[in-house]
């Protein structure tokens, strides 16, 4: 078996009547890990050479899945990452060969990759844009999820790039388009204000939803139909997702918190939920403390 076949064909199991996808399984730890194969074998089909640089902007999982993908397959990676990322994820990237480059709170994150990527020669995934992001999803997770549980009614997904929930959601929705997908925005960010428009105060725990905003990715599920309610998910209500995983035996990070909380919220209405365990707590030793208080 080669390493990148590792990617993918995760397990589905059962809690509280909801169907949970572990992608924290992938080789990395992370559903990124799918994504990140996909946009780089599509930059190599459009002529990539060996050995330039792979940059990309990213609250880190994506930026972990892009490094390790770009040192097998004989690229330089460089990450871009806010301020506030915990340190294991900039961490990892390092110990993987990747380079790194905080982006101040004043600086626009895209702009730089994008600079970077024409001084030095390389590309810029951007996989908020990408469609190769959709694509890892749509040609492998959602088939995955759809044969695994029979008769999905309902898909709750937190979104970032919007890519997971775009490529899963029209999945399946093209199979049954009475499956509702829900999607989840993280209260105190940038798409609270541009979907509500207000920008309540909250920690910045879900790394994964609250560094980006309305995205390409995302636009297009909406313009699509692919998402069809939305729905706030606070901090308190991811820590407490995580925290009953945890009671029954997954490890699931605070985003998997934030999807169990809602899915839980959805069962009065919905036989046979599903939503994805993107990565796990054990990446976040440091905020491990925030689900250990009654």
């Amino acid at each position: 078996m080669q390493i990148f076949e590792l990617i993918g064909n995760t397990p589905v199991v059962k809690v509280e009547d909801i169907w949970l996808k572990l992608e924290f399984m992938n080789p990395t730890g992370s559903h990124k890990d799918r994504i990140a194969y996909y946009m780089l074998k599509d930059a190599e089909n459009k002529g990539l050479k060996k050995g330039s640089y792979v940059i990309e902007y990213t609250s880190g999982n994506t930026g972990i899945s892009v490094t390790w993908a770009s040192k097998l397959m004989g690229y330089k990676p460089l990450i871009l990452i806010p301020e506030n990322i915990v340190e294991e994820k900039k961490n990892l990237i390092k110990a993987m060969g990747g380079e790194i480059r905080i982006v101040r709170e004043d600086e626009d994150g895209h702009a730089l990759a994008e600079k970077l990527a024409k001084e030095l020669k390389g590309i810029y995934l951007h996989q908020t844009q990408n469609m190769a992001n959709f694509k890892a999803h749509y040609e492998t997770t959602g088939p995955e999820l759809f044969s695994q549980v029979q008769d999905i009614d309902c898909f709750v997904m937190g979104a970032g790039t919007g890519g997971t929930i775009y490529g899963i959601g029209k999945y399946l929705k093209e199979r049954n388009e009475k499956i509702k997908v829900v999607l989840l925005i993280p209260k105190g960010s940038q798409l609270q204000e541009e979907f509500f428009g207000k920008k309540e105060k909250d920690m910045e725990l879900l790394e994964g939803f609250s560094y980006h905003s309305y995205s390409d990715l995302l636009k297009k599920a909406m313009d699509e139909n692919v998402i069809d309610e939305i729905k706030i998910v606070s901090s308190k209500e991811a820590i407490k997702g995580a925290k009953m995983l945890i009671s029954s035996g997954i490890l699931g990070g605070f985003t998997a918190g934030a999807n169990f909380y809602h899915a839980r919220k959805m069962k009065k209405n919905c036989r046979n939920i599903t939503t994805i365990v993107a990565d796990s707590i054990i990446r976040y030793p440091s905020r491990m403390g925030l689900i250990q208080s009654p």
